[in-house]
């Protein structure tokens, strides 16, 4: 019995030692520092790229640095370097904790470099760091990445990451600016029968702006003026073969994710003409998706193929400024042919400008093709890339209207 009992004390002292042993390789959370942005800008030196970390302090606002803490929720550093996984490396040569990029939320990339040839082989080295996620998002900034971080100085949001992960995804949801990840970027190129959509952002306001529809503008066109900082998320950067070539706006880029079954977008808010007004009136809406598009192609194998999409659209009318009674049926088909041709013209003049302007369509279409085809042999013959050049498109706005908002007792029209 006494032998069992050293045993028995032995075995737990073993056990106990052995979970203590566990512990041996555990870091602090404030020995280590946090790459939260990454800016990549082209070098001014032969071979090398300028890199721009926004580096965040995890002890500013949380529980165990306390809310009177002194030190900078933030730190910039820029320096030139080969490639971003040893730049790693050479950040620690300057800051005092181990780098990471465990927390890594957004790259940003200059628009001058986003157009260089050489910015694909860059990014590509994000995939041979194992702590960068492929659900990192991707930005052109129009630019230079190290102006960008400094000047972006958020008002409400002293804490970098959460301020870039409000923007981004309140930004994705109203369908602003793409879903841009790193997992889409790869995947695009892969494909290479579509194009890739960055978002577009800057924190310079342009000086000469115009006043257009809520969502016409792209970033830094916005003219809004008070104590607010000036960076805007708007609009989207195009890439083909995973080099930029042009901008679309964020009307522009909200057709698409509309198009896009992929990107999860939710409700939405536009302004469209007031069919019962003839001053130029527009009324708001409140746009809902909740089915994926359904795409038929014919006469594929022909001169033109012809490639009908169908938009199923829920609606809410949110105002009413010619103050017409939607109680009558005869208003109610006015209104519905207006969204549906309103719909109609914008979905096309995108398509038109993919053929003409783009030379390629901005979302994964092609992936509806393929099930026409028995081989890929087949799929490659048939060349996506020229075929749609060519395609006649047409768009069929499925629109069904929810609810027309709070009805006036007058029944007819006031004010033109």
């Amino acid at each position: 019995m006494r032998k069992t009992g050293i045993v028995c004390k032995a075995i737990i002292f073993l056990s106990v030692v052995f979970l203590l042993a566990g512990c041996w390789d555990r870091e602090e959370l404030e020995d280590r520092s946090y790459v939260i942005g990454l800016g990549l800008d082209k070098s001014e030196h032969k071979g090398k790229i300028k890199v721009t970390m926004l580096l965040a302090n995890p002890e500013v606002g949380s529980m165990q640095g306390g809310g009177g803490s002194s030190e900078k929720p933030r730190e910039i550093i820029t320096f030139d370097v080969n490639d971003i996984v040893a730049a790693k490396g050479t950040a620690n040569s300057i800051i005092s904790r181990t780098i990471s990029y465990e927390f890594l939320r957004i790259i940003i990339v200059s628009e001058k470099y986003a157009k260089d040839k050489n910015f694909p082989i860059t990014i590509f080295d994000t995939q041979k760091d194992k702590e960068i996620r492929m659900n990192t998002y991707l930005a052109v900034s129009k630019e230079n990445a190290s102006d960008y971080f400094v000047k972006n100085k958020p008002m409400m949001e002293t804490r970098p990451h959460k301020y870039f992960q409000y923007m981004v995804d309140h930004g994705i949801e109203n369908g602003m600016i793409p879903d841009s990840t790193l997992f889409r970027y790869f995947k695009t190129l892969d494909r290479g029968t579509d194009l890739y959509l960055a978002m577009y952002t800057t924190a310079i306001k342009s000086k000469k702006t115009k006043v257009k529809s809520e969502d016409e503008y792209i970033a830094g066109e916005v003219d809004a003026t008070g104590e607010l900082d000036e960076t805007q998320f708007i609009g989207s950067a195009v890439f083909k073969n995973g080099v930029m070539t042009k901008k679309l706006t964020g009307q522009e880029t909200r057709i698409v994710n509309i198009l896009d079954d992929t990107t999860d977008i939710k409700d939405i808010l536009i302004d469209i003409p007031d069919p019962f007004s003839n001053k130029g009136r527009q009324l708001a809406a409140r746009i809902m998706k909740r089915e994926n598009n359904k795409v038929k192609m014919k006469n594929l194998k022909g001169a033109k193929p012809e490639i009908i999409i169908t938009i199923p659209l829920k609606v809410e009318i949110m105002t009413n400024p010619s103050m017409v009674s939607y109680t009558s049926e005869k208003n109610r088909q006015i209104l519905k042919k207006q969204l549906i041709s309103f719909f109609k013209g914008m979905n096309e003049e995108l398509f038109k400008k993919s053929q003409t302007k783009l030379k390629g369509v901005p979302y994964p279409l092609p992936l509806y093709a393929r099930p026409y085809f028995l081989t890929n042999k087949e799929f490659e013959k048939f060349d996506w890339g020229k075929s749609f050049l060519r395609a006649d498109i047409i768009v069929q706005p499925d629109i069904e209207i929810i609810d027309y908002g709070k009805q006036t007792k007058k029944t007819n029209k006031v004010g033109g």
